[in-house]
């Protein structure tokens, strides 16, 4: 089948099936199904269990970590107020209220507890996979190593998501047919994966398999 082109056509997936097919496998050793279907409150709604989900992404969640993801907790439990929407159809308002929950990285007490984008990410993708992107620096070198996204050392971790957010939706809706052809051919499998999770899965194995 036909090639999924990501990251503003600059990353080219030629096989996405195999790469989704393999990652959802009951033996592909990957973090699939033990990270999509943890249950802890079965809603959307943040618990302190969802504070160690990252962990089944191999993010380390240490007990300095655990507190400084309590510390946010006023910012992270917003993820149970973003719009009912997934990513590829949220306008701009609703992005940025998906990177507004990243906001908390900006300040000096979380950085040095070792708290970054990556864990965030891995604790709300869960509660609202369609819509929180997942993010880890297999993503980051994928959307800056071609200048699709600049790099700026002196950019908040708001503006950041705001534009990878963005920059994700846009690609998405490039390739919404072969994205919906993808969604199906995992559902058969059992696998009910938002097209996000999808597009995530794809960069992180293709990107991981060219080290």
């Amino acid at each position: 089948m036909a090639a999924v082109r990501m990251c503003s056509g600059t990353l080219v997936v030629e096989d996405p099936e195999r790469l989704l097919l393999g990652y959802i496998a009951p033996d592909g050793g990957y973090a699939y199904p033990a990270y999509d279907r943890l249950v802890t409150n079965g809603s959307v709604d943040l618990v302190d269990g969802d504070l160690l989900a990252p962990i089944l992404l191999n993010a380390h969640v240490d007990s300095a970590r655990f507190a400084a993801l309590c510390r946010m907790w006023s910012t992270l439990s917003g993820v149970s107020h973003l719009p009912r929407v997934a990513l590829e159809e949220a306008d701009d308002q609703a992005l940025d209220a998906v990177a507004a929950l990243f906001a908390p990285l900006d300040e000096i007490a979380f950085r040095s507890a070792g708290v970054r984008g990556t864990i965030v990410a891995k604790v709300l993708h869960r509660k609202r996979p369609d819509l929180v992107p997942l993010y880890d620096r297999r993503t980051y070198e994928a959307y800056t190593a071609t200048g699709v996204i600049p790099v700026d050392p002196d950019r908040s971790w708001h503006e950041f998501m705001r534009l990878f957010c963005r920059q994700l939706r846009a690609d998405l809706q490039a390739e919404s047919g072969r994205f919906a052809e993808l969604q199906g051919l995992a559902a058969a499998q059992g696998a009910h994966l938002s097209r996000l999770r999808i597009l995530d899965i794809l960069v992180w194995r293709t990107i991981t398999d060219r080290q």
